[in-house]
């Protein structure tokens, strides 16, 4: 459970930006995109672990072929492409939190050479890494929605449109897009109905909470603070020092899980198709990684990531079609 949240509470869900985007930018309708969210995520990673048992798929390309054989080559490049620009985000974006083009260096390679070591395990190094740091995220983020809510109360909502229904169910396609390989490699260890949709459900019940929690707290926030690359810092703001480096760490933290889910599905993908080893795999991708992530990429993501979204649509419809036919 803990790699699956750690996977989707990345920098965008870490730094309040997607919230503010997809959530609290609609007023008090966000609330019911949120809901929106949580019950697409949750049926559709339920879905997408019941698929994985009943095929014993291990990889996202076998999920692919198993959905639709016809399109599964062409699925697999695109989706391999997309996890390939997501790792490498998450790295430019660690890269960053160094003041000076050294430490941005040294912050990337210290980075990978730690995913290398959490991935020598296998699923199970990943998967103990975010036993480790979910929970830390998760009580950082509630942490600082509570000395907001604590300090500030509840913000009057606004009213706004209900097309955050529409924002919502795209946010929790987007994210269930990226999830599928971290389910995939994870099925082996969740065999029984039971087991999935706790797994599931504990899951999302963990992430909507968290969303919740940060929508109230960033309502409070004026609109040229929810404008920022980091709403989240209008909170941080007022906490002075162990603020700013408990955020430095959350940020740091939900990159890193982000990224060794990545690096987790490119390296057992590589293993499975060209007979790489799992460290083998694992060095060339965040090699790879490591050279992207000093180009350009803020157009790039803009669209690959809503094209995401509707691929996650089209993954939740095609899963509900085979459990229905």
């Amino acid at each position: 459970m803990g790699l699956y949240v750690g996977g989707v509470i990345g920098a965008g869900f870490a730094s309040g930006q997607e919230l503010a985007v997809f959530f609290v930018s609609y007023g008090r309708t966000g609330l019911w995109g949120i809901l929106a969210a949580f019950l697409v995520l949750t049926l559709g990673s339920g879905l997408v672990l019941g698929c994985c048992i009943r095929t014993n798929a291990s990889s996202y390309q076998q999920i692919f072929a198993a959905l639709d054989p016809r399109l599964s080559r062409i699925c697999d490049l695109i989706y391999t492409s997309f996890l390939l620009v997501g790792l490498s985000v998450m790295l430019a974006g660690i890269g960053a939190m160094g003041t000076t083009a050294f430490r941005g260096l040294l912050f990337r390679l210290a980075t990978s050479i730690l995913i290398l070591a959490v991935l020598q395990r296998g699923v199970e190094g990943a998967a103990k890494a975010g036993g480790w740091l979910a929970p830390l995220m998760v009580l950082i983020i509630s942490a600082f929605a509570f000395y907001s809510l604590g300090r500030h109360g509840l913000a009057p909502l606004k009213s706004g449109s209900w097309r955050a229904v529409e924002a919502g169910i795209l946010y929790g396609s987007y994210n269930l897009g990226f999830s599928l390989a971290i389910l995939a490699s994870v099925q082996r260890y969740v065999r029984t109905k039971r087991e999935r949709w706790k797994l599931a459900l504990g899951g999302n019940l963990v992430l909507g909470l968290c969303m919740v929690l940060l929508f109230l707290a960033l309502s409070a926030l004026d609109a040229e603070q929810l404008n920022t690359s980091f709403p989240l810092r209008g909170i941080v703001a007022e906490l002075g020092f162990a603020g700013a480096a408990a955020y430095e760490l959350l940020l740091w933290a939900a990159m890193f899980s982000t990224a060794t889910a990545h690096a987790l599905a490119l390296a057992n993908r590589l293993a499975e198709d060209v007979g790489l080893s799992w460290m083998q795999g694992a060095s060339l991708v965040l090699l790879v990684s490591l050279g992207l992530s000093y180009a350009g990429f803020a157009a790039l993501v803009r669209i690959a990531y809503p094209i995401l979204g509707l691929a996650g649509l089209w993954i939740l419809a095609a899963l509900v079609r085979e459990r229905i036919v």
